[in-house]
């Protein structure tokens, strides 16, 4: 797996400077330690009748390691990461505890007479080849059952895997593909930074290095191949650029960028307190998105005013049996209660397209992303939707809690929803138990449908929320997740900045509030363009929350307003993003725009 070559005496090699896709910001500075890409696949060795039952025994002893090993590295950072990891736990579990799936491989051993470890790569290697044909998020997917495959067969092998434990400074971890369990292998507080040949901003190593702080750069080709063990490097995760043997003036650039980003951070520290007021008065609302509970003590930490965007699909996932009115009425009591008097936005579950529980029976889909997924669910399993809706009423006795609804794209869906939120109130009255009558009820614009029917849905709720993700992917008809494309996904598309646009006055028009909890939110480029029209609230990653109220306490709301009229009429991406970091720079000295 490791880096096997004979050490060598080291010679420094001339400064190259590799360019690649941010997937972590900050800067680090270290030494290379070289993760070889391990792809030998198992080799096929024939067993007689007797060793049949000792095969068998192997793989199952590999897969309750795997299992153990998954428990052990994986849920202790879970209060950390995004959505993505419920998506990713879920896909580990699926595989190693699906009978199905094992049985077929234990038939393989027995009517082939094939070793378990082989047996187990071809069923997974099937698999995976069928996920890739699919591409987007499918293929991000077919990278975590490779990474099962690796850990199942090293185990039937009886093979370990290296760590960082003799190594008594940070490193940076070189490699084709960081999987999630190479990088929980390793003591991540020795990791100074990371840098891969493949892999995109919403990978899920990506998101393990950003929930640790780690800079990290993807997408650099053959960085793997062309890097020796002890080559220093720089890994620039704000530029997205990685500099191998830099010279004295580069590595002296680097120290000094990364003094000023600690006195930096330690100012940012001081802003947790104050509000995210313009320098002329006007305030916005400033929320962090939550994933998980554990979470909390990071949205406290760094400041936010109350949670925009709380992501309810852990408490169906990782479990056979859908969740009870108890069970979630007893996590939302306790996070309403933690957040007084500061606001939650709870989001009714968005299970479906690359979140599978396996408690909801989902047919497989051709295009999972536009299927049977979040309110469709809920609509047409109304005895799932009540139970989540008449948990949140029930907790909201401290009248902090609101109700997001996912994926509207039609009036129709609307007021169906609408109209089981009531029958859920009229369950509640006939049985006694205490509820919030008035809870406020939003839509999350992510659907194009919905964000040309946003007066007619501001009409109907109490306040719209705008996802980002969804929208301009939906807008721009470009899958996030195919590296091919990817360059397309552009939240400065004039197109998107229209939409959006469009959505804050058509909310605003009717009376409502309007927010934005999409990576969008937390791009720091685009936050005073969004202060300028208009937005009412942002809801971004707890770690995002200092940097962004920085920029809205520095910005005056009069001058954004001026910015964001001069790119409404902007018709090319290349000139609003020149016109925003001109915008920026002259403003935002400590900041690399």
């Amino acid at each position: 797996m490791f880096d096997a070559r004979p050490k060598k005496r080291y010679a420094p090699k001339a400064q190259t400077v590799l360019h690649g896709v941010s997937a972590s910001p900050e800067i680090a500075i270290g030494t290379a330690f070289v993760v070889g890409d391990d792809r030998t696949p198992a080799e096929r060795r024939a067993i007689t009748e007797a060793e049949i039952p000792r095969e068998i025994a192997k793989l199952q002893q590999a897969l309750e390691k795997a299992r153990l090993s998954l428990l052990k590295d994986h849920v202790p950072v879970a209060g950390q990461l995004g959505e993505e990891k419920d998506g990713l736990l879920e896909v580990y579990r699926m595989m190693l505890d699906d009978e199905y799936f094992i049985g077929e491989v234990i038939e393989t051993i027995r009517a082939k007479f094939v070793n378990a470890d082989y047996a187990f790569q071809e069923h997974v290697n099937q698999y995976t080849e069928q996920l890739i044909m699919r591409g987007g998020h499918f293929a991000e997917i077919a990278g975590d059952l490779h990474d099962i495959r690796k850990q199942v067969v090293q185990n039937i092998q009886g093979e370990q895997p290296q760590n960082l434990a003799q190594r008594q400074d940070g490193v940076i971890i070189i490699s084709h593909d960081l999987t999630p369990s190479l990088f929980m292998g390793f003591d991540h507080h020795k990791i100074k930074g990371i840098a891969t040949d493949i892999g995109g901003k919403t990978a899920h190593a990506a998101l393990l290095a950003r929930a640790y702080g780690i800079p990290t750069v993807v997408g650099l080709h053959k960085i793997s191949q062309a890097i020796r063990r002890h080559d220093r490097v720089v890994v620039d995760g704000n530029a997205g650029v990685v500099v191998v043997n830099p010279d004295k003036t580069t590595l002296a650039h680097y120290r000094a960028e990364q003094n000023k980003r600690d006195k930096w951070r330690e100012e940012l520290g001081q802003l947790r307190r104050k509000p995210a007021r313009t320098t002329d008065g006007h305030d916005i609302a400033l929320a962090a998105n939550l994933e998980f509970t554990d979470e909390l003590k990071w949205v406290l930490q760094h400041g936010a005013k109350g949670i925009g965007l709380f992501r309810t699909e852990y408490l169906y996932l990782g479990r056979t049996t859908l969740p009870t009115e108890d069970e979630q009425y007893d996590e939302y009591n306790r996070i309403a209660k933690t957040m007084l008097p500061h606001p939650v936005i709870v989001r009714t579950m968005d299970l479906g397209g690359d979140k599978h529980p396996q408690s909801i029976e989902i047919p497989p889909e051709a295009n999972p992303m536009l299927g049977w997924r979040a309110i469709r669910i809920c609509l047409e399993r109304p005895e799932i939707f009540i139970t989540q809706i008449k948990a949140i009423l029930r907790a909201n006795t401290h009248g902090n809690l609101r109700i997001l609804l996912p994926m509207i794209s039609a009036i129709e869906e609307l007021e169906k929803a609408l109209a089981l939120i009531a029958e859920a109130k009229s369950a509640l009255k006939k049985q006694h138990k205490t509820y919030a009558v008035d809870t406020e009820v939003g839509v999350m614009i992510e659907v194009p449908a919905a964000a040309l029917l946003a007066d007619a849905i501001a009409e109907r709720v109490d306040f719209l929320s705008i996802g980002t993700n969804d929208l301009v992917q939906y807008l721009l008809a470009v899958d996030r997740g195919n590296e091919r494309i990817a360059h397309l996904y552009e939240t400065f598309n004039p197109a998107v900045l229209r939409v959006i646009k469009s959505v804050i006055d058509a909310g605003h028009s009717r009376g409502v509030w309007v927010g934005m909890c999409g990576e969008m939110a937390a791009d720091r480029l685009a936050t005073a363009l969004l202060v300028g029209m208009g937005i009412d609230e942002l809801s971004v990653s707890p770690i995002d929350v200092p940097v962004i109220k920085k920029i809205i306490r520095s910005t005056a709301r009069h001058e954004a307003e001026v910015l964001a009229r001069q790119i409404l009429q902007l018709s090319t991406v290349k000139e609003i993003t020149e016109t925003i970091k001109k915008f920026m720079r002259l403003r935002f000295k400590d900041f690399n725009f």
